[in-house]
């Protein structure tokens, strides 16, 4: 399959307006979820955003990198304060949640003004223009005429504003190539526009969708909403089942874990962690920084998160918050302050990785392609010993 993009990588706004786009209505009641009792979304899927021009993802610095655990996003909708339903703010509101983020206030893709324009950044969720108001429009452009991530569930464009305003990625607008190409298409300036400060090959700017359409973006899910993941350690043997450290198995239901979060009244994410085979058991913080599975509905099993590797509550992981470590003797999990620099690297092992989807594309590929070539040489062998066969024949006649 080709890879080489098009001279313009940036989808026109003629093509943008023109496109049939359409609320995913399905892919919305996949991964926004239901709230459960307890106030907590249990099923919503995570998903990373990806460009495919080069597979890269929508990170929570708002530019496109890695395909990592700071990468995943779950689609979330809240329903509005009866206050801003009664100003006419609407009744449902939808946010990008950044998965195990531990930052309250940077949980959420959120708009921000800087170099005299709007990009993204993580930011506060409770913040209802900046970061309760995505939609995500499915999107029928494409830069390629064929599907390049098979993984992919959803072509979308990413959209704010009561679907004004799109997200582009900087370098689909303002590198030589594109700028050549729009010029050549009759853009008026293209080659004389300034660059913006600020816009870099990984940035991305939100910009109006009639003027500057959009960049058709990729969701591929990881797959925790059906399988849940593990917790696995630096040595890549032993995983945290809640309690304590102990041989890593795909088979052992008793170590996955799921990701569950509640909104609070300020309109901020808490994030629990509960066991997928048993989601009304959660992790839990415990007396004397010793840490186990009690209720969901327990103050103590929120504000879990992530970063770094280190799996901590009520902080950043890093500074502050109490960070999950190993105990020697018994190998239980045990939390001590993050700022004094003691944790136990975690990995998130999950049965998709954003980062191997190229890769496992290119593996099918080359595998299907292998198989298709092995069967072509068979089939050419039958052939040929068909052939043969027909020539000794029609000679045995002759004779």
């Amino acid at each position: 399959r080709s890879r080489e993009p098009q001279p313009d990588q940036r989808i026109s706004p003629t093509e943008a307006m023109g496109a049939r786009w359409v609320l995913a209505w399905g892919l919305c009641a996949v991964c926004l979820g239901r709230v459960k009792d307890d106030g907590l979304i249990r099923d919503a899927e995570a998903y990373w955003i990806i460009d495919p021009s080069d597979q890269t993802c929508l990170t929570e610095l708002g530019t496109f990198g890695a395909c990592d655990d700071d990468a995943l996003f779950m689609y979330l909708q809240r329903d509005a304060s009866w206050v801003a339903r009664l100003l006419g703010g609407g009744g449902i509101r939808r946010s990008l949640t950044m998965v195990l983020e531990p930052v309250q206030k940077k949980a959420c893709l959120s708009t921000r003004s800087a170099y005299g324009r709007t990009i993204l950044g993580g930011g506060d969720c409770a913040n209802v223009k900046q970061a309760q108001s995505w939609e995500m429009l499915h999107s029928t452009a494409r830069r390629y005429t064929t599907k390049q991530n098979e993984d992919a569930v959803a072509s979308v464009a990413l959209t704010t504003n009561r679907k004004k305003s799109c997200v582009v990625r900087d370098s689909s607008l303002w590198s030589r190539t594109a700028r050549l190409a729009r010029a050549l298409a009759g853009e008026e300036n293209a080659q004389k526009e300034r660059v913006p400060r600020g816009a870099l090959a990984n940035t991305v700017s939100v910009l109006s969708c009639e003027k500057r359409g959009h960049t058709p973006l990729e969701l591929t899910a990881s797959n925790v909403a059906n399988s849940g993941f593990l917790f696995q350690a630096a040595d890549g043997v032993n995983c945290y089942d809640g309690v304590r450290f102990r041989a890593c198995s795909d088979e052992d239901r008793t170590l996955r874990w799921g990701i569950g979060i509640r909104f609070n009244r300020a309109g901020r994410p808490e994030t629990s962690l509960f066991k997928f085979y048993n989601q009304s058991a959660c992790l839990v913080e415990l007396r004397n920084d010793d840490v186990g599975l009690g209720s969901c509905s327990s103050a103590a099993s929120r504000l879990w998160g992530v970063t770094r590797g280190r799996l901590c509550r009520s902080g950043d992981c890093v500074t502050t918050g109490k960070c999950l470590a190993r105990s020697a003797y018994d190998s239980a999990g045990k939390l001590h302050k993050c700022a004094m620099n003691i944790f136990e690297h975690l990995t998130l092992t999950l049965d998709s990785d954003g980062s191997d989807a190229l890769a496992q594309a290119l593996k099918e590929a080359a595998a299907r392609e292998e198989q298709a070539k092995l069967e072509a040489e068979a089939e050419a062998r039958r052939i040929e010993r068909r052939a043969a066969q027909n020539t000794r024949t029609s000679y045995s006649s002759q004779l």
